[in-house]
Order: C-alpha cells, then structure tokens, then sequence
C-alpha cells in the first residue's frame, strides 16, 4: 500500500515513549469523566444535524476551526506565556498531556517530511549531494521543500479530540465503494486545511464492557471487524483500491 499512498505513515505505538503514553490517555478519560466533549451541530446540505462524535478542541490561545460551518474556539493548552485557567486542576493537567502529545507528534511529523523528501529528492536528482558553506544541501536542480517550509507544514497548533461509540450508533452505514463492511464514520475530507498542510494522529480505544459474539455477524474476510481500522482513499477516486488500517492502543498515524 505504500505505493498507492506515499505519504501515509503508520507508527506503532511500541515507538511512542511509554509515559507518554499514560499521560495522554489519562488525560482522555480525564475529559471524558468531567463531560468536557459534546456534539456539535452542523450545516450538511442544508439540513442542521449533530456531530455522530463529541468533540474538544484544545490548542494555542485564540485558534480556531471551522468544520461544516461551525467554528470552534480552543480550550488553551497551558503553552508558555499564556494564562490559561481550568475548574478543574486535572482538566489543566490533561491539557497539559496534549500540549506535550502535541510536541512529541511535530517532531515526528517533521522528520517524516525530511524522510519523503529525501526520497524524492533521490528519485529526481543524479548528481551527488553537494554539502558546504557555499552550497546548497540537496542536489542540483533539486526544487523541493526546504527546512522551513516543511517546519511550517509540521507546526500544528491544536488538537481535535473526537470521542464515538459505534455500539450505541443505531445505524451503522455500508461502505459504499470497496467492500469495507460497516462504518462507523462516512467518507470525508476537509476542504478548510491549508494546502499541503499535514495531520497526525493519535488513536486510544477506550475499554467497554465484553460482549458475546453473534452467529448473525457477517465474517470479513482479511480484517478482524473488533479491531478498530481507520480507512483511506483518494479524493474523488474510487478506481484506486480504498485502505484499511487496523489501530491499535496507542498508535499514530501521519497524512503528509
């Protein structure tokens, strides 16, 4: 699949520091348990409808995002220089995890950029690297991202907390398009991101309650449906095969 989408990458979460790990998802079942995530309504063809997930928004004071014509303020992450205060202390400390999360993910994010245009860079340029005070870093005639422009494409400055629960949707849609089985959210895009911007994610399953297995589920061949899979394809394009992906607890992932 790496073919078909080269600027998707997956990291495990063994490669994320483990206490990192911890913090952030206490921090998620922190805001969960003071009702910090609520559905938002929104503007879909006309028709005003809620949010199938409840959401926060957390990020640098005075940010904002406009998703299907609601716009969303932060809840300000303590950055330094900023002020911000919580009614809860540990609501404070969860932003806090995120702020951290948030750092730890422009860090890969960036070195996943360099990785990308290193290989480009390889694939177009035959001469070698010519490296000097005088020179440039990257091979003649080379004309890809320099070092800033791929810091400003890494330099994410909130974060969207999106919470479901697929067992309580009363409907769960068909993917349309590859076969995919049920799912849980349609295909979609945002048209409101800068272009070439990136996105990273951090994905966390939430333990529920066990439940008996049924005769009546459809068996999928090639994926296990109690593992949670984020899917992928390409803008207004369903001749390039679709992608699942399984996510495990604490994996990430980056749209590049």
């Amino acid at each position: 699949w790496q073919l078909k989408y080269p600027k998707l990458i997956l990291r495990e979460a063994g490669s994320v520091p483990a206490q990192l790990h911890k913090e952030v998802q206490e921090a998620f079942l922190t805001l969960n348990k003071h009702g910090c995530l609520f559905r938002d309504l929104v503007r879909v063809q006309g028709k005003d409808l809620l949010t199938p997930v409840s959401r926060i928004l957390i990020g640098s004071p005075g940010c904002t995002y406009k998703y299907l014509n609601t716009r969303l303020f932060t809840v300000p992450w303590p950055e330094k220089g900023s002020d911000a205060k919580y009614s809860e202390a540990d609501i404070g400390t969860a932003c806090r995890a995120f702020l951290k999360l948030n750092e730890y993910l422009q860090i890969e994010t960036l070195q996943a950029l360099e990785e990308l245009a290193a290989k480009d860079r390889d694939n177009i340029d035959a001469v070698p690297v010519c490296i000097g005070p005088d020179f440039p870093r990257v091979g003649l005639g080379y004309e890809g991202p320099d070092e800033v422009e791929l810091k400003n494409r890494a330099s994410y400055n909130m974060t969207l907390l999106n919470f479901m629960d697929p067992q309580k949707m009363p409907y769960l849609k068909e993917e349309p398009y590859f076969g995919m089985g049920k799912m849980a959210v349609s295909w979609h895009h945002d048209e409101n991101l800068v272009d070439r911007s990136a996105v990273a994610v951090y994905s966390y399953s939430c333990e529920g309650p066990e439940e008996e297995d049924s005769d009546d589920d459809p068996e999928l061949e090639g994926r296990d449906p109690d593992t949670w899979h984020v899917g992928f394809k390409i803008s207004w394009d369903i001749e390039t095969p679709g992608l699942a992906i399984p996510l495990h607890q604490g994996d990430c992932y980056f749209m590049l």
